[in-house]
């Protein structure tokens, strides 16, 4: 598990939850999102950062990885969280 903070302070909790899923969550009272044609999320964006896309990376312990996918899971009161499917850079 890695804290990172966002531009205004706040805490958000990266953690690999499997070889190939990293969950992001933090407190949030907005989030802004893009969806494809199809419904699937394409970008999140919590209150402050980070943003994440499909076809972006993310750094966890170090290591590059390519978001392949992106699933909001349940929030609850201000605490947003979303799953992302990755493969490792390199």
């Amino acid at each position: 598990m890695e804290v990172i903070q966002n531009r205004y302070g706040q805490d958000r909790v990266i953690e690999k939850i499997s070889p190939t899923e990293i969950r992001v969550m933090g407190e949030s009272l907005f989030a802004r999102t893009s969806e494809s044609e199809s419904g699937e999320l394409t970008m999140f964006d919590f209150e402050g950062g980070p943003s994440l896309y499909v076809g972006g990376s993310i750094r966890y312990l170090k290591s590059d990885w390519t978001i392949t996918k992106i699933k909001r899971q349940e929030n609850i009161l201000n605490l947003i969280c979303v799953l992302l499917e990755v493969k490792l850079n390199g």
